[in-house]
């Protein structure tokens, strides 16, 4: 088994190997490629040598030295000069191992180590947050949750809570949410994409180490901003986020009005933004359907098929809604609803932060989101079922199919899943009408709409210049009949 050596053998180490090694981050050979070369061997090396000798003395072994040579002691000089090009600027490959591995450079010092380090705190915010290289930005927001979780939790001196707002101001600038509205004449619209799919990727661990108003004042506005992001990707990946907020909106006594009202506003917002009525009224199941929905939904709404990206998109945040819910059924030790081992008290110091943003709910979060998927998500969601674009549909589809089996029973979307899924089976769907005209038979089933099956269905004409026939209680479109 692995174990650290005896500490006569650890300072016999530090004695002998530790001064060239550290010597190498300010070597002058008077070659700047071997100089650049060594700087990179002492950068690569320095997490494992702090680990050997341990972070409690690393100024006074000199490895504090060593890492601000390294990174070129930003902090001595004002931040323009900490950002800009210079005799004192490092080789970026240093900068760039050194990226990827100073969260692992925080753990191992502690967090009371670092957030008594002023000095550590901002060499980090400027020789790496607000570095201009593109590269070096993106090692340090991949880790950025892992650094966070490294300082104290409150609002104390050094402080995640207080640093929030400094991460915050930085994700939204220019340098990475704000790069969106920037245009490349190489490659307009997708500037700078991989930095903001990394704070997409990085988000809901991000969310877990706040309380509910500093997540709202603070990281939503940077949720809005990667769910309206203009690549599908990072969208895609910002919507698993939607949950893990959610999640955080619940608060420990399951009803407090303020939160409440937090998660109606995310509601109201994923309407407004990617359905376009958030400001209309919503009516219940058994009601009936608005008009302004059948007119969206019907086949000659163009609106309706050039926001059709929109709705999908919709349609997968209410899938990694389901998904977040069913993580972990039928595991032992409970159902998924929570229960036994997992309703353990968290860390001392950490009051109500879950270890993982994706771990097993408890009662009252999983009837939270089932609450909000039922009153307010699933009933726009299950108009698309007439939606005219097969994508959409086909997304509904997938989606419905993700729920948990008592969310689905309570939103009666099992006959909207099977009229769906019988879609599924029916080859040639594009030439074929949405629901039964004139008796027809339709890709959604007989008589849909008049059965009320799929809530906001409309009866459409089939398309022009298709020949309609029944053969065998099928429509055959003009294209099947010559297959």
């Amino acid at each position: 088994a692995l174990r650290r050596p005896a500490a006569r053998t650890t300072c016999a180490l530090g004695s002998t190997l530790s001064p060239p090694s550290i010597a190498m981050a300010s070597c002058s050979t008077g070659e700047e490629t071997t100089d650049a070369e060594m700087r990179v061997y002492c950068a690569y090396s320095l997490p494992a040598v702090l680990l050997l000798f341990g972070g409690h003395d690393w100024e006074a072994n000199g490895l504090k030295g060593c890492f601000m040579d390294l990174i070129g002691n930003p902090a001595d000089g004002d931040e323009e000069e900490g950002n800009a090009g210079g005799a004192n600027q490092p080789p970026l490959p240093v900068k760039r191992c050194l990226a990827s591995s100073v969260h692992a450079v925080a753990h191992l010092l502690g967090p009371s180590a670092v957030s008594s380090d002023s000095t550590f705190l901002l060499s980090f915010e400027r020789a790496f947050l607000r570095d201009p290289d593109e590269a070096i930005r993106l090692n340090v927001l991949k880790n950025l949750a892992s650094f966070l979780a490294s300082l104290p939790p409150g609002d104390g001196p050094g402080g995640r809570d207080v640093y929030l707002p400094l991460l915050s101001g930085v994700i939204m600038g220019e340098d990475v949410l704000g790069a969106a509205r920037k245009r490349s004449a190489s490659n307009p619209g997708v500037l700078n994409w991989r930095q903001r799919d990394a704070v997409a990727r990085v988000l809901p661990d991000v969310l877990v180490l706040f309380g509910p108003d500093l997540a709202r004042e603070y990281l939503w506005p940077v949720l809005k901003a990667l769910l309206t992001d203009s690549v599908s990707a990072v969208r895609e990946d910002a919507a698993w986020s939607v949950p893990v907020l959610l999640r955080r909106y619940h608060g420990p006594d399951g009803g407090h009005s303020t939160t409440s009202r937090w998660t109606s506003e995310v509601v109201e917002w994923l309407r407004e933004t990617f359905l376009g009525d958030g400001d209309q009224q919503h009516q219940s199941r058994g009601g009936s359907k608005r008009s302004a929905s059948s007119r969206r939904f019907k086949r000659q709404g163009v609106s309706s098929e050039g926001a059709f990206s929109r709705r999908q998109g919709y349609c997968k945040i209410l899938a990694a809604v389901s998904l977040a819910m069913r993580i972990g059924e039928g595991e032992e030790g409970g159902d998924y609803y929570g229960g036994g081992e997992y309703d353990a008290p968290p860390p001392p110091g950490v009051p109500g932060v879950p270890a993982d943003p994706f771990g097993r709910l408890t009662p009252g979060e999983r009837s939270h989101l089932a609450s909000a998927l039922v009153d307010d998500l699933l009933p726009p969601a299950l108009e698309m079922a007439a939606d005219p674009v097969a994508n959409v549909r086909l997304t509904l589809t997938k989606c419905l199919g993700a729920l948990p089996p008592d969310v689905r029973a309570a939103a009666g979307v099992d006959g909207v899943l099977g009229t769906l899924a019988e879609e599924l089976r029916t080859w040639d769907v594009g030439d074929m009408p949405l629901g039964g005209a004139s008796g027809a038979v339709g890709i959604l089933g007989p008589s849909a709409v008049a059965t009320g099956a799929v809530p906001g269905a409309v009866a459409d004409p089939p398309p022009a210049g298709v020949g309609v026939a029944q053969q065998g209680g099928v429509v055959m479109t003009s294209t099947m009949s010559a297959c």
